[in-house]
């Protein structure tokens, strides 16, 4: 899926799993958990970056990181609750580190590849 796609779309597999993390039965809420998704997808592709249109494709990290981030804003939106809450702030930024790391691999991958490519090119 493109990420023109991923932050606007939330495929309906896809809203079934988070509601599932988030313990959700029913679907009255299905439209302000899509929101939070597309939010929390927003956030991490904007702290891991968007020029590999499919890093994001079939990746854990990204999917347990929505799940979290959407856990976290669907447990926290009520800002006068009295329930405790838990903080997602090590398990969140740990895994968001760690798709940074696989991202920039990548990135200096294929700008290895472009400059061998480029290399070859110029001395025909």
């Amino acid at each position: 899926m493109s990420i023109k796609s991923l932050l606007t779309t939330v495929e309906p597999e896809d809203l079934q799993d988070v509601k599932n993390f988030c313990k959700v039965d029913g679907d009255l809420e299905d439209q302000e958990i899509t929101g939070m998704m597309l939010s929390a997808r927003r956030d991490i592709i904007g702290q891991v970056g968007d020029r590999i249109d499919d890093f994001f494709d079939d990746n854990w990290n990204f999917k347990y990181a929505v799940w979290l981030k959407t856990y976290h804003s669907y447990n926290n939106r009520d800002t006068s609750s009295n329930a405790m809450t838990f903080e997602i702030q090590d398990t969140y930024n740990s895994t968001i580190n760690a798709m940074k790391d696989d991202y920039r691999y990548r990135v200096w991958l294929e700008d290895k590849e472009n400059d061998h490519d480029d290399g070859e090119r110029n001395e025909n």
